[in-house]
């Protein structure tokens, strides 16, 4: 028990067993772990047992709906959005195989398997999912994108999810948007002093574009943030148009791009800069149109903070360029640009010496004493060998050397 003193709880037992209860004291992080470890599948049985059998061929609306609702499929789809939040996933898979459905979490960016459900439960897993979303629970012909949001703990989490059918039957991705785990300050993102300081002053600059490359899931949207929560010190208008929104912020106005309705990045801009706004956050730069728009905004008087798909600090200039944006309006318009990437970092509790082949040692250009490390997976790490990630980014001041390249 996390908490011995709940004396009703062990004497309850004890009624109902007919035994003496011995009450051992366990973290409540331990207490749930154990709970998913040994009655996860307990949750599967119960569903199997409510639904009946042969329910993979069904394919009438009111017979999904009816599935979808059933309490021991909700209980289930419950349990595994809340343990996937417990253990801090970013995204959850349910990805169908040929006799099984296969239960995966992305963890630091490690796509870990957590167990396996049976494919007659699929149907009806996926009709919950797609009620929580919001989507047409008949259509199983083509892909689908939902939106949903849990409470746990007086902690908010957005679902963005989407649904792909494949010969296997629908696969399942949710996204996890927790904005107790993304929101972090500067002092988080894990910046030397030295560049720290470069990064503060960058933001405190009454104009000009401040950009946040890298790929995918490289945490662009974290460092653009933690930028608006130093921004929002200085008591001026912030105004972000994003899609989708990540991270709700109290103080500051948040736009969500529709694009079935055309309320596109360019469009939404525009509007923007009828609205008084001191500082603009746009979720990305997509196109010329945006792009125009965005240097247009940093030269009429309004810092714009955004990102760009690039591999280095340096590609982000050639991008804009590219996009067709005249080098004299990057010059009087760029502050700099930040390229990020997330690396994972070692598990404490479990770390080995790696052994580095003489190649590898040559290419990275490190001496042969040089002792590498990594994680051998541990139940602290849930068998992955890493605790979290880390940030490993450069960072590029527009300074007039390189001003003078641009306009060449």
């Amino acid at each position: 028990m996390a908490n011995p003193r709940r004396q009703d709880i062990f004497q309850a037992l004890g009624f109902i067993t007919g035994l003496t209860i011995d009450v051992v004291v366990a973290s409540s992080k331990d207490v749930q772990w154990a709970v998913r470890h040994y009655y996860g599948v307990q949750d599967d049985e119960l569903a199997l047992e409510s639904i009946g059998s042969q329910v993979y061929d069904v394919a009438e609306e009111l017979e999904l709906a009816r599935l979808g609702s059933e309490n021991a499929i909700v209980r289930l789809v419950n349990n595994v959005i809340r343990d996937a939040i417990d253990r801090k996933a970013s995204d959850i898979h349910i990805r169908p195989r040929g006799k099984n459905v296969e239960l995966i979490y992305r963890m630091d960016g490690t796509l870990t398997t957590i167990r396996f459900i049976s494919k007659s439960l699929l149907p009806a897993v996926v009709s919950r999912i797609k009620i929580l979303g919001g989507m047409n629970i008949a259509e199983r012909r083509v892909p689908q994108d939902g939106r949903s949001c849990v409470r746990m703990s007086d902690n908010t989490v957005d679902l963005r999810i989407s649904i792909m059918p494949t010969v296997e039957g629908e696969s399942v991705i949710i996204r996890l948007l927790n904005s107790q785990v993304g929101l972090k300050s500067i002092v988080e993102l894990g910046f030397s002093a030295h560049d720290e300081d470069i990064f503060r002053d960058l933001l405190h600059k009454s104009n000009g574009i401040f950009l946040v490359t890298g790929p995918t899931g490289s945490g662009k949207s974290t460092t653009l943030y933690a930028a608006l929560g130093e921004v929002k010190k200085q008591n001026v208008n912030i105004i972000t148009v994003e899609d989708p929104v990540e991270y709700h912020m109290d103080g500051i106005e948040q736009i969500q791009i529709n694009h079935g309705t055309g309320y596109t990045f360019a469009r939404a801009l525009r509007n923007i800069l009828r609205h008084d706004p001191d500082v603009i956050l746009v979720g990305e730069i997509r196109d010329q149109e945006t792009g125009k728009i965005a240097v247009e905004s940093a030269l009429t008087g309004h810092l714009v903070l955004s990102t760009l798909h690039t591999n280095n600090a340096a590609g982000a200039i050639t991008r804009l360029l590219e996009m067709g944006i005249e080098p004299y309006l990057l010059n009087g318009s760029l502050l700099g640009v930040l390229a990020q990437r997330l690396v994972k970092v070692n598990c404490q509790n479990c770390l080995a010496v790696e052994p580095v082949d003489t190649l590898a040692r040559q290419s990275l250009n490190v001496p042969e004493d040089e002792v590498f490390y990594h994680g051998t997976g541990c139940e602290k790490c849930n068998k992955t060998g890493v605790v979290g990630r880390m940030a490993v980014y450069e960072l590029l001041r527009i300074n007039p050397s390189i001003k003078a390249i641009i306009k060449h």
